[in-house]
This record gives C-alpha cells, sequence and structure tokens, in this order.
C-alpha cells in the first residue's frame, strides 16, 4: 500500500505543475467498518481503507482514489467466505474554462486503472453483495476511459448545465469460469437548473439517461442493459450557523436483452427492474469555523419487477432506512478530521438469490484525515 501512495502522489505532483508553490495538495485517508446481520443466520462485514489524492492549479484538478477492501460473510448454508484486495485505481482529470464563452464549460477525463482483482472464483463471487448492503461491490474491472463535456450556464437568479460523457470498458477476465468479458460502452446525458428564491431557499431539477451497448464475451453478444432514467428534484434552506437539504429522486429502468441459445440477445418480455424512489434529508450545524456536525436520513424503496411471483425471474420490492451522524473538525490550519456513525435497516422480498423474505440490519462506523500541503 505504501508504494502504491507514493507512485500516485508522483503522479499528481507530476501533472502540469508549474511552480510548487501553486499546486493546492490535498492527502485523506482513513477507514470505513460496515457490518450486517440478518433474521435468517446470515451476516458480513467490509473494512475499506481508502487513499485519496487530490491536486488543484489554476483551472486544473486531479483525483486519484484507491481502496484496499477486506470483505467478509457467512451465509446460512453457505459457510464462511472472504476476500482482502487492494481495487481498482480511479483516475480523474479535469479542466475548467471561466468566462470565456456564452457558457462556463469543464472538460473531464476519467480511468479506471486495472489493479483490482478479477478472474474471481465461485466462492468469491458471492461476496460482490447487494449495493444496499456494502459501499465496495466490485474488486476489480478492466482498462477504462470516460471522457466527459459540461457546459453552465449562470443569469439572474437561474443557473444550469448539461453534460455528455462516453464510457469505454475494457475486457477483462470476469471469474474463473468467464474470460474475454468485454461490457460494452455507455452514452450519458445529464442535465440540471437551478433557481434561488432568495438568499437562503434554492431548488432545482435534475436528470441523467443513459444508454448501454452490448456486452461480450469471446466476441458473442451475452447482455444488453436496459436505458437507465434518473429524475429528481431538491430543496435547499441556508442559515448562517445551519443549512437543510431535501433531495427525491426515482430510477428507471427499461427492459434488458439476455443471451438466448442459438437466437443471440433477445430482450425480456418483463422487466427486471422496479422502479426505484430514494429520499435524502440532510442537516448540518456549525458550532464553529472549524467544527461542523452533520446528520442525515435516507430512505430508499425499490418496486417489485414485473415478472410474477411464481417466476424464476421474480425480485420482490426493497425497503431501506438508515441514520447517519457525522462530525468534522479543522484539527490544524493544514489538517481536517471526520468521524462518522450510521445505522440502516432493510427489508427484501423474496427474489433470485433469496427463496424467503428477509431483513437485513447493520452499522457502519467511518473515520478519515485530510492533510493539506
Amino acid at each position: 500500500m505504501r508504494r502504491i501512495v507514493l507512485f500516485l502522489l508522483v503522479i499528481v505532483m507530476a501533472a502540469g505543475v508549474q511552480k510548487a508553490s501553486a499546486v493546492d495538495v490535498r492527502l485523506m485517508t482513513g477507514f470505513d467498518f460496515n457490518r450486517w446481520y440478518s433474521d435468517h443466520d446470515s451476516r458480513g462485514m467490509q473494512t475499506s481503507i481508502p487513499v485519496i489524492i487530490y491536486a488543484e492549479q489554476s483551472n486544473f484538478s486531479t483525483k486519484i482514489l484507491t481502496s484496499f477492501a477486506h470483505t467478509q460473510s457467512d451465509m446460512f448454508g453457505k459457510g464462511s467466505n472472504s476476500l482482502g484486495c487492494v481495487i481498482d485505481t480511479k483516475l480523474n482529470l479535469s479542466y475548467s474554462i471561466i468566462d470565456q464563452f456564452f457558457a462556463d464549460c469543464l472538460l473531464g477525463f476519467d480511468v479506471n486503472l486495472p489493479t483490482g482483482r478479477t478472474e474471481l472464483d465461485a466462492k468469491e463471487l458471492e461476496l460482490a453483495m447487494d449495493p444496499d448492503l456494502v459501499a465496495i461491490t466490485q474488486f476489480g474491472e478492466g482498462l477504462n476511459f470516460n471522457p466527459t463535456f459540461t457546459l453552465a450556464k449562470v443569469w439572474n437568479n437561474w443557473a444550469a448545465g448539461v453534460g455528455v460523457g462516453y464510457l469505454w470498458r475494457g475486457e477483462y477476465d470476469y471469474s474463473e469460469m468467464i474470460h474475454n468479458y468485454d461490457p460494452g460502452e455507455i452514452l450519458s446525458l445529464t442535465g440540471e437548473i437551478v433557481y434561488s428564491l432568495s438568499s437562503r431557499w434554492q431548488c432545482r431539477l435534475f436528470g441523467e439517461f443513459a444508454f448501454y451497448d452490448n456486452d461480450e464475451v469471446d466476441n458473442e453478444k451475452y447482455y444488453e442493459e436496459g436505458i437507465f432514467v434518473l429524475t429528481g428534484f431538491g430543496v435547499n434552506y441556508s442559515q448562517d450557523d445551519w443549512d437543510i437539504a431535501l433531495t427525491v429522486q426515482g430510477i428507471f429502468r427499461g427492459k434488458s436483452a439476455f443471451q438466448e441459445e442459438g437466437e443471440g440477445i433477445k430482450t425480456e418480455d418483463r422487466s427486471s427492474y422496479g422502479d426505484e424512489w430514494n429520499a435524502d434529508f440532510v442537516w448540518r450545524y456549525n458550532f464553529s469555523k472549524e467544527t461542523v456536525l452533520r446528520t442525515q436520513v435516507y430512505y430508499l424503496i425499490v418496486a417489485e419487477n414485473d415478472y410474477g411471483t411464481d417466476s424464476s425471474f421474480y425480485i420482490g420490492e426493497k425497503e431501506k432506512i438508515s441514520v447517519a451522524v457525522a462530525l468534522l473538525s479543522q484539527l490544524t490550519p493544514n489538517l481536517r478530521g471526520e468521524f462518522s456513525l450510521s445505522g440502516y435497516t432493510m427489508d427484501v422480498d423474496r427474489n433470485w438469490y433469496f427463496s424467503e423474505d428477509r431483513t437485513f440490519n447493520g452499522f457502519i462506523i467511518g473515520a478519515s484525515v485530510t492533510q493539506s500541503f
């Protein structure tokens, strides 16, 4: 891990540096510990140690992120299983063009470096858990490139932005059984409009569309994800010592296409995904310029999919609620710390993986420090 951190720091410092004193560099590390239990004698945990390096100079910014993750599960009837590894490294580059054209521009280029774990065996694949249980569900992918372009404009009480991105995903060995897996490219479109009702009230509308190409295995079409649509709104209110924010969004997915023997891929008769809605409420209180308390309540509900309850493709409803508290403090002029604690409960109806309804309960403890240079 130490070699990785030093290597990434060298990359950041070498990325377009003109004067060392003009570069703002920050290094963040810490840990997150997640422990969950179910009412069917199953349990799991995940501990992650992220390392994030930020660098900013003039209109350029760079972020490099990697993490060590240890994931463990003890599933009823399947025994205990664990995996510890460094996951893929994310490199994010951006360049902003301000007050030069009719709108401000942001050019982005994101890269996924395959430093993680691929070619997983059958037991390791079981550790790719529900993303509403653990934060890290993907231990490794291929070499990915994602250029993005965003336009933003502010006038009077209004602000608006639109963006486009195209993700090229490289080939890799997904598991011991599936080699030469080539995930399809993704075209994404985003937009947001913001209106300031007053100096304290602000509201916004936002949306995202994503279109997926075919996934292939050994150059044979394997799967095609349906269209992805996200839409939502948010309201913010601020006072001198505190502020609140409420965000509500819905996610809707189209029908996917699966491989059928002798017929290539065929669009499913009904949608495998149920509509998803979530709400996020955040309250922050500033004890002082150095110390901030942050509380959050999150609610998620995913409707059952379109298949009948007697179908093997049926996925029932999922409902989750979580409450989190975090304390952020500026410990020294160049050192910032954060401690967080959260708990959650989630009800999951019968689906592909569980033959009976289940309830999950868990907690997450996190801490981090950020050093500025």
